[in-house]
C-alpha cells in the first residue's frame, strides 16, 4: 500500500518549505552582501565580474538561495520523511511509451560523466517533490523555489527558450508531465505560496 500526504502533511511541509527559502534569502544576503546587505535593481543587474558580463548578481544570488533552501529542506524533512519527497528529482517523457519515467539520479550521473546530454534532453527538474512512499512517480505536490532580485519583484515560472518545450511555461510541462492533482506551486521568500 502506497503511503500518500495528509493534507496537515502538505501544509506543514509547505510551512517548512516558506521558512526554508526566507532562511536562505537573509543567510546568502548577509553572507555576499554583508550584514543587513539588500539587493536592489541595480545590483541585480550588475555583472559578478566584469569579465564576465553574462552572469549578474541576481544570477548569483539566486543559484546560491536556491541551494541553501535545498539543503535546508534536506535538513528539516530529511530524517521524518524519507522515501516521501525527491529534492531536484529528474523525470523524462519516454518517447517511445508516452509515459513519464524517473530518471535514477546515478544513471544521470553516469551520462552526465560520460558527456552523454542528449539523453536528458526534454527532462524536467522540479525542485520538491512530494510522492507515495518509495514512488516519486506517484505526485501529490510540485514546488519550485524562486528568488527574485530585487525581492520585491514578483516570482514567476520560466518559459522554455528551446527544446521540446520552447514557449511553454514551466508550470505547464510540470503538470503535463507529472499529472498532481494540485496545480505545481512556487515558493519564494517574501510572500509563501501564492
Amino acid at each position: 500500500m502506497l503511503r500518500l500526504w495528509e493534507a496537515a502533511e502538505v501544509a506543514h511541509v509547505e510551512r517548512v518549505l516558506l521558512e526554508c527559502a526566507k532562511e536562505a534569502n537573509s543567510q546568502v544576503n548577509e553572507r555576499l552582501l554583508g550584514k543587513g546587505g539588500r539587493t536592489s535593481p541595480e545590483l541585480c543587474k550588475t555583472p559578478v565580474d566584469p569579465k564576465v558580463p553574462g552572469v549578474t548578481w541576481g544570477m548569483k544570488l539566486g543559484e546560491e538561495k536556491h541551494a541553501a533552501a535545498l539543503e535546508c529542506v534536506q535538513r528539516v524533512l530529511g530524517a521524518t520523511d524519507a522515501g516521501r519527497f525527491s529534492l531536484e528529482p529528474r523525470y523524462l517523457k519516454d518517447s517511445r511509451t508516452g509515459q513519464t519515467r524517473w530518471l535514477d539520479p546515478r544513471e544521470v550521473a553516469q551520462w552526465l560523466a560520460d558527456g552523454q546530454f542528449h539523453l536528458l534532453v526534454g527532462s524536467i527538474v522540479p525542485d520538491v517533490v512530494l510522492h507515495a512512499l518509495g514512488n516519486p512517480l506517484s505526485v501529490q505536490a510540485v514546488y519550485d523555489f524562486k528568488f527574485p532580485c530585487p525581492v520585491t519583484n514578483p516570482p514567476r515560472w520560466d518559459r522554455y527558450t528551446e527544446g521540446p518545450f520552447a514557449n511553454k511555461w514551466q508550470n505547464d510541462i510540470y503538470q503535463q508531465l507529472l499529472g498532481s492533482a494540485r496545480r505545481p506551486s512556487l515558493i519564494y521568500p517574501n510572500l509563501g505560496t501564492p
